[in-house]
């Protein structure tokens, strides 16, 4: 049997686990989403939200104690670094050397933060799968499955979220007044000056309720509209040479008629078709798809059967977009996959894949703190190039880097902590390859300016 050697070809002694040392955080990175945060005055601006909502009663009396607004960033400074229960509060809290690089110093326990959460009601916080049949809200879903429905309004351009709401996972499609609601409630977030928002809309969405909230509001919008007996009767009327090339998707064509909505009082809409072809080979591969969806049940059938060698699938687009061409709404329309994306990465970059409390109060804050992390990541990647993935989306809005990715790179970084006066000195473990992007990221955060 070989023997490793180690100095020179003694072998190397017996390994002690020392005692702890205090200058040492486990979290150093999150002193750019501190620094972030404090220059932004997160906590100050939730807070004062807070303070002005009248529809029931204060998340929060007595003075001491965190406030509102420190709870919500705590818990998503303990989502930025892994953190997916409320007991991982725990290990952020354990950090006490980088105490005072995070928004939030004093970290609440588990106990305190799950309490603390279910104070908030849904004014104050405006589908995801949980465990055990004690979740407050919670319904089983399409899939038998005890779960949560979150419903997100995401600005696609800035890969922000800016509002939410949560319902039981029976509920993957909600009534027109609420997504009108919803939808009311995003435009009263953008900032001032934003310039028109044009809402790209899924087809569980498709409500006459909020199409005339946003004709009300001015604001124009494509939507994706379910295959139903109108659209296959629509699109009849279309004829074949109508169809030319899609942008960007090679095989697709794309034409246009009109539309006019059962309730819809103003002009009638422009319907926007796309259209894929199928072999017989690809249908027979892809039995059972959702993709087949997109095909006339009876086309399918019969390409099914043998009886046509190719059919096309179908997606139809509603909008009052005037001014542009059909192939470049259906382009724009079709690239709203990057605020599915965003979503995505709520749930498996942050902790929204499941929710942990049995509190229904508790999981929205869980969620607008998933959220509010979320928009975080996409602010540090915004200001920093070097933070963010290089290149551009289709839209050319900028691309982010995944929040697992983060971690490695910024957030979960061991470093020791020198105080030198007022300032202070992280150093990282020697052979760390990113220093460089942390370093850019909080230099571009203090250009901020307070």
């Amino acid at each position: 049997m070989g023997v490793t050697a180690f100095n020179g070809g003694r072998r190397r002694g017996r390994i002690v686990i020392g005692e702890s040392d205090p200058s040492l955080t486990r979290y150093a990175g999150l002193v750019v989403t501190g620094e972030l945060a404090r220059r932004l005055r997160l906590v100050e601006l939730i807070d004062a939200e807070l303070a002005v909502e009248r529809r029931a009663r204060p998340v929060k009396v007595r003075r001491r104690g965190l406030s509102p607004g420190q709870l919500v960033v705590a818990l998503s400074e303990c989502q930025l670094v892994g953190g997916e229960f409320f007991s991982d509060l725990e290990e952020v809290r354990a950090d006490e050397a980088g105490s005072g690089l995070r928004t939030v110093g004093a970290t609440p326990s588990a106990p305190t933060g799950l309490q603390r959460a279910k104070d908030f009601r849904r004014v104050h916080c405006q589908r995801v799968e949980v465990f055990g049949r004690r979740k407050q809200g919670a319904a089983r879903n399409r899939h038998g499955q005890m779960s949560y429905a979150p419903h997100v309004a995401i600005w696609a351009e800035r890969g922000r979220a800016l509002t939410s709401e949560l319902v039981g996972g029976n509920r993957e499609k909600l009534t027109g007044a609420e997504c009108a609601r919803i939808a009311r409630r995003a435009l009263s977030l953008l900032p001032a000056g934003h310039g028109p928002a044009i809402f790209r809309i899924d087809s569980a969405y498709y409500q006459l309720e909020l199409l005339e909230r946003l004709r009300r509001e001015g604001s124009p919008f494509t939507v994706s509209v379910p295959r139903s007996q109108a659209m296959w009767k629509a699109l009849a009327d279309i004829g074949e040479d109508a169809f030319k090339d899609a942008l960007d998707m090679e095989g697709a064509q794309v034409a246009e008629t009109t539309y006019r909505p059962a309730g819809w009082k103003h002009e009638p809409l422009r319907l926007i078709v796309r259209r894929v072809p199928f072999t017989a080979t690809e249908i027979a591969q892809r039995n059972g798809s959702r993709r087949l969806k997109t095909i006339h049940p009876e086309q399918l059938q019969l390409a099914l059967e043998g009886k046509l060698a190719s059919v096309f699938g179908y997606s139809f687009i509603l909008t009052d977009i005037h001014s542009q061409p059909a192939v470049w709404i259906e382009h724009f329309h079709r690239h709203r996959a990057q605020i599915e994306e965003r979503l995505k990465e709520s749930k498996l970059g942050q902790a929204l894949r499941h929710l942990p409390s049995g509190s229904e109060h508790a999981n929205r804050v869980w969620l607008t703190a998933a959220l509010l992390a979320l928009n975080l990541t996409a602010f540090c990647c915004d200001l920093c190039p070097a933070a963010g993935a290089s290149g551009k989306a289709p839209d050319n809005a900028p691309l982010r880097r995944a929040a697992k990715t983060l971690r490695n790179l910024m957030f979960n970084i061991p470093a020791r902590i020198v105080r030198t006066g007022r300032r202070f000195i992280l150093r990282p473990p020697a052979g760390f390859r990113h220093a460089d992007v942390l370093k850019a990221t909080l230099d571009a955060i203090y250009a901020l300016g307070p």
